[in-house]
């Protein structure tokens, strides 16, 4: 069994080209020591644009300076490790995308931390919803017909994600599940080629986040059939969503949140969640988001928590199901 990639989480929306350059540091009160975010992915990556996006707003309602720290590798593996090694007094934090919990755990006999007790947020930052697309060229042009063309062309029916192991190659499985036949999943290293072969007609579908499709559906390069989200997406209103189909159980949209150190005091997790909440909801933070097919979602400690444990019951059956493991 391949071991999965690390790529796709660093193209959940889009492989950003802008450099970001090095942590920028807000000017503060000197009496407060700054404060760190943890990303488990490189510089420039659409999990990075969504960090810095955040610490940008959050200065103000910490009262502290706000840095960036990029601790790429393990898909996210390497980062967690160092929030379990920080110290739990609020200096320290990481964004944390839900599949950390909700299917790491199960594509990974062995894991370096454990799901429930190290992986705690203190707040949801942005949820994104994904989507199944099919070249401009094939003759689909719907979720109902893709399923009677995959039954009829089973030799034919694959379909590309970002990498296996992660959310966009169990929602193809989904799908498979869904129309009742089976798939060939396609894995490459990051969304954006599988999106280069999803134009070109190299696969036959292709699973990914709407922010990674959007701007090639609306230019007439590929045709979103459907989306995971409860309601259509802005950057999509001519998609429905699989729930409108009649397919509430590809319903689901993952979340990112901002996680503490096991052990960290309720009074500093409320702190962070606190500003958070205003950070998220700054007009200059939904901004750069929104580009990227995310959603800001400010929520407390307990919502984030559920909004986890949502995640982990949706993907947890799927995964399993599969029988895929990575190690």
């Amino acid at each position: 069994m391949n071991k999965p990639s690390t790529a796709w989480p660093c193209s959940l929306a889009l492989i950003v080209a802008v450099s970001f350059g090095t942590p920028s540091a807000i000017a503060q009160p000197a009496s407060r020591s700054s404060a760190r975010i943890l990303v488990g992915f490189s510089p420039g990556g659409t999990l990075d644009v969504v960090t810095r996006a955040l610490a940008d707003q959050l200065h103000e309602p910490l009262h502290r300076t706000v840095v960036v720290e990029n601790k790429p590798g393990a898909g996210g593996k390497i980062a967690v490790d160092a929030l379990r090694a920080a110290p739990a007094d609020g200096s320290v934090a990481m964004l944390c995308p839900d599949f950390l919990q909700s299917i790491y755990p199960f594509v990974f006999n062995k894991l370096n931390y454990a799901a429930q007790r190290d992986i705690l947020p203190a707040s949801t930052v942005v949820e994104f919803p994904m989507a199944l697309a099919v070249p401009a060229s094939s003759p689909v042009r719907t979720f109902a017909e893709y399923a009677q063309w995959v039954r009829a062309h089973p030799e034919h029916a694959n379909f590309g994600h970002a990498a296996s192991g992660g959310p966009t190659h169990f929602l193809g499985l989904q799908i498979a599940k869904v129309i009742g036949t089976s798939l060939q999943d396609v894995p490459f290293q990051g969304a954006a080629p599988m999106i280069v072969n999803l134009v070109g007609g190299n696969v036959a579908a292709g699973s990914s986040t709407v922010g990674d499709f959007a701007q090639h559906h609306n230019a007439g390069k590929l045709r979103v059939l459907a989306v995971t989200s409860a309601q259509r997406s802005p950057l999509l209103p001519d998609v429905p969503t699989f729930g409108e189909l009649g397919r509430k159980e590809l319903t689901a949209v993952g979340v990112l949140a901002i996680c503490l150190p096991p052990g960290t005091p309720a009074v500093v997790v409320s702190e962070w969640s606190t500003a958070i909440r205003k950070a998220v909801a700054t007009e200059q933070f939904a901004r750069k988001i929104r580009t990227l097919g995310f959603v800001e979602a400010g929520s407390s400690p307990a919502e984030a928590r559920a909004r986890f444990g949502e995640m982990r019951a949706f993907w947890e059956p799927v995964v399993k199901a599969s029988g895929f493991k990575a190690d």
